[in-house]
């Protein structure tokens, strides 16, 4: 098992009492990414400008200690893509991926991988299913984001890390590849982005 190390942005405006400590994790050679982080405007817990602040701090870090930040974005793809724009250099993926693929082609334009999660097997999820047939094999992960968002089979549930088979089957159903493949490429990819 590995760490991360990050502050999400329905919580950033604890940033300045935190940050000392989730530095020093961060720095740490037992984390091996920052965050996760970035912008949530489906949820009002925090304003969209300590939002980007706190998400900016994490950028400046991950970009410092050179390692991948892991972005969450929900109703924020065009703001989030602003942000990161600005820091040339960072690496990292876009955690529980939620977009189509025209979103998925301005991440990967920054260099991005996408993680797909539960809601890639949502029965309504076609532009999400559409975006993980595209990706390139080398920049596509799978994760479940547990607690949340379990896969159809489990919807209204609570979300465990074994349920990620019921994502990478959906994943390779949509790829048209075999599910052991599937499963060694994503655990390729994993291992290159966080150095592991």
């Amino acid at each position: 098992m590995f760490s991360s190390a990050g502050l999400h942005p329905n919580d950033c405006g604890k940033i300045d009492a935190e940050w000392g400590e989730l530095e020093r994790l961060c720095r740490s050679t037992a984390c091996t990414a920052v965050g996760e982080t970035g912008l949530d405007f489906f949820r009002d817990h925090t304003t969209p400008e300590q939002q980007i602040e706190a998400f900016e701090r994490h950028l400046e870090l991950a970009v410092e200690i050179d390692k991948p930040v892991i972005v969450h974005c929900r109703d924020a793809f065009d703001r989030t893509f602003e942000v990161l724009r600005r820091f040339p250099g960072v690496r990292g993926v876009m955690h529980c991926f939620s977009g189509g693929p025209a979103d998925a082609e301005r991440a990967l334009e920054l260099g991005f991988y996408l993680s797909f999660a539960g809601p890639l097997t949502y029965k309504k999820s076609d532009e999400l299913r559409a975006a993980a047939a595209a990706v390139p094999a080398d920049r596509m992960l799978v994760e479940t984001d547990a607690p949340f968002l379990p896969p159809q089979s489990r919807r209204g549930k609570r979300n465990e890390p074994a349920l990620v088979v019921e994502t990478l089957t959906k994943l390779a159903e949509v790829r048209g590849i075999e599910f052991e493949a599937a499963a060694e490429r994503t655990t390729a990819n994993a291992r290159t982005l966080f150095r592991v």
